[in-house]
């Protein structure tokens, strides 16, 4: 594999360049929605506290360095301001005159405490677009219960709908990827976009809601119906055992299911009646399954491959994801790329973009904590001096060791 570098080139555009987008998010879902504005060529202001968001500790680590953070935050520049010190929200109401979007993930109700809730803010910028995400929205009776993404998972029937996906388990599996956040991002993200095109038609800003468990509840499309029609579907999307691990076959169409058939030398099959059409063969499908396994099972799953391969059969090994991240079709995608952090060269996934017309790559830069606070004070607020060290003083702006 070629030697990775950053793929962002400054001299193509991006589809929103100029767009101005204020980040007072944390954790993943608001981080991940503003990295992708940012990837896009939005200029991402990312405000933290004084002693930074949670994520700059989130292992994997490098020394003090999070990896997770710098992969979910590169391309955006980072201010500290203790939104906590009633001062602070002047500081606010002057950024955001010069911005175009704001996006944050408080608990509901923070933002108005603050004192920079929507209803307020857009009274310093009538055309803002706003985004809150939270667990289960900004209002109504559940609106105030804990919202981390493993509760909101297990609250709206995601792991249980993962729990009857598997053979014989009686206990819900851990979390593993956190759906909820990512879905909720990326919700966010569709939601910001089209908001920007609405104000670009009809000159106005508006407020978008996000709800992780709305999020969430809107990807399970057959589960949901499958949940309230007596109709129940019993096949498993799973791995087929061979001699040496697991592979996953999928014979959805009838092709497949012939040549999977003359494949495993069941060819007498083709015409049984519970595979003779695609309603019989979709509710035998876990026998179907079940053949290809006999199949398998004394072969190599690399043997197997290639048997089923030939025959145009959708199938594919089960990876690593270090394995996965050297398939050469993401090289050629150049889905693997480099940003630098604190700690040096830091490979991470790159934007999921490709336009024919614009440009969508992560940034290489990631901030270090504060690291722009002095100069957005001091050039794009025009504040003198003397106020920057009263404000550091009084701790309601960090400025690092930058200035």
């Amino acid at each position: 594999m070629e030697k990775i570098k950053n793929t962002y080139d400054p001299q193509i555009p991006g589809a929103l360049d100029g767009v101005n987008v204020l980040d007072l998010t944390g954790v993943i879902a608001g981080s991940y929605c503003t990295r992708l504005m940012a990837d896009l060529g939005a200029n991402v202001l990312k405000i933290e506290p004084p002693d930074g968001e949670i994520m700059r500790d989130i292992a994997p680590m490098r020394g003090s360095t999070s990896t997770v953070f710098s992969a979910l935050n590169a391309g955006k520049k980072c201010i500290s301001i203790d939104l906590k010190k009633s001062d602070a929200c002047s500081i606010v109401y002057q950024l955001i005159k010069k911005y175009d979007v704001i996006v944050e993930n408080f608990s509901p109700g923070v933002m108005a405490r603050l004192n920079i809730d929507y209803e307020t803010l857009k009274r310093y910028n009538r055309n803002i677009v706003m985004c809150s995400i939270s667990g289960y929205g900004q209002s109504g009776p559940g609106a105030k219960r804990p919202a981390y993404a493993p509760i909101v998972q297990a609250m709206t029937g995601f792991e249980m709908v993962t729990l009857d996906a598997q053979n014989a388990l009686e206990r819900p599996l851990n979390m593993g990827l956190p759906v909820g956040d990512t879905t909720a991002a990326l919700q966010a993200f569709g939601g910001l976009t089209a908001a920007l095109y609405y104000r670009e038609k009809c000159g106005k800003g508006q407020y978008i809601d996000i709800a992780m468990s709305d999020s969430i509840l809107a990807t399970m499309h057959r589960d949901f119906q499958t949940a309230f029609h007596d109709d129940p579907i019993e096949r498993r999307y799973g791995p087929t055992k061979t001699k040496d691990g697991f592979i996953i076959i999928m014979p959805l169409s009838q092709r497949h299911y012939t040549n999977l058939m003359e494949c495993i030398g069941q060819s007498a099959l083709i015409a049984d009646p519970r595979f003779a059409d695609t309603r019989s063969r979709l509710d035998n499908y876990n026998e179907l399954l079940r053949l290809a396994e006999v199949w398998a099972k004394d072969l190599l799953s690399a043997a197997a491959l290639v048997e089923l391969e030939k025959l145009h059969v959708p199938c594919a090994p089960y990876r690593s994801l270090a394995d996965a991240a050297t398939d050469p079709q993401l090289e050629f995608r150049k889905m693997i790329t480099e940003v630098i952090d604190e700690a040096g060269p830091l490979e991470v996934v790159n934007s999921p973009f490709s336009f024919s017309e614009t440009q969508a790559a992560v940034r290489s830069r990631v901030a270090i904590l504060a690291e722009d606070t002095y100069n957005i004070l001091a050039q794009e607020l025009e504040f003198p001096d003397e106020k920057i060290r009263s404000l550091e003083e009084a701790k309601i702006i960090y400025c690092g060791s930058k200035k």
